[in-house]
């Protein structure tokens, strides 16, 4: 078992259900951060406020975060194009917490975080780490896999996301969970440094066969069929 594997798993776990029952209101990202009120801003992160009242000591636990993250994976936040800060808005009008422009974040990539309230108390409180997963979001935008994605079907693939994959809370919940599963069985199989080689692979599909001496449906299957 790996030191971290706890805060690796945090990564794709995400705590699915709290923000699946979050409904989101009327209300664009672009809308948000017009509106948003700077709270506090640190050496990595800025945290704003949209719609409530937030704590000034979270812009601490999110630069903690961003340090845990930036160790623990060994890689460095692009800031020559995401910006200097990771922008992170708690609003009520935020459903599903999410990176700026979710799923098609590649085709314009900032460092923004937009987080419901239910995520930020969980995030207070050390009930929920929504936050931590979204902040890898940033740290991987380049990379390709899909291995600590949301989608079933697409786990160890490069696929682009179906639509739904962000729309449907029960089936997003249901992809969350199977990405935990995925990622857990291949870390503990091999180690953290294996696990991210394949993470970064722009073909995993072959690649897995060579780091783990299985196909991408033997690894998936065997992931899903042993944990409970």
């Amino acid at each position: 078992m790996i030191k971290n594997l706890g805060l690796i798993l945090t990564f794709v776990v995400c705590a699915a259900n709290t923000d699946a029952a979050v409904p989101r209101r009327a209300v664009s990202d672009e809308q948000i951060i017009a509106q948003g009120q700077l709270v506090s801003s640190g050496t990595y992160v800025e945290i704003y406020q949209h719609g409530v009242t937030i704590d000034p000591s979270f812009l601490k636990l999110m630069e903690s975060a961003y340090e845990e993250v930036q160790r623990v994976t060994g890689l460095k936040l692009d800031t020559a194009t995401l910006g200097s800060k990771v922008r992170v808005y708690v609003s009520d009008s935020v459903g599903p917490s999410h990176v700026w422009k979710g799923y098609q974040h590649p085709s314009d990539p900032k460092a923004i975080i937009f987080l419901n309230p239910r995520v930020y108390l969980g995030a207070m409180s050390g009930k929920n780490a929504t936050h931590i997963h979204e902040l890898t979001h940033l740290f991987t935008w380049r990379f390709n896999s899909h291995t600590l994605r949301e989608v079933l079907e697409h786990l160890g693939t490069t696929k682009p996301p179906p639509e739904w994959a962000s729309t449907d809370p029960v089936r997003r919940s249901a992809y969350y969970f199977a990405s935990y599963q995925f990622a857990r069985y291949l870390i503990e199989m091999r180690d953290l440094e294996t696990f991210m080689k394949l993470y970064v692979s722009e073909n995993p599909e072959m690649e897995i066969k060579s780091l783990y001496g299985l196909g991408r449906e033997e690894a998936v299957q065997a992931a899903l069929g042993t944990r409970s």
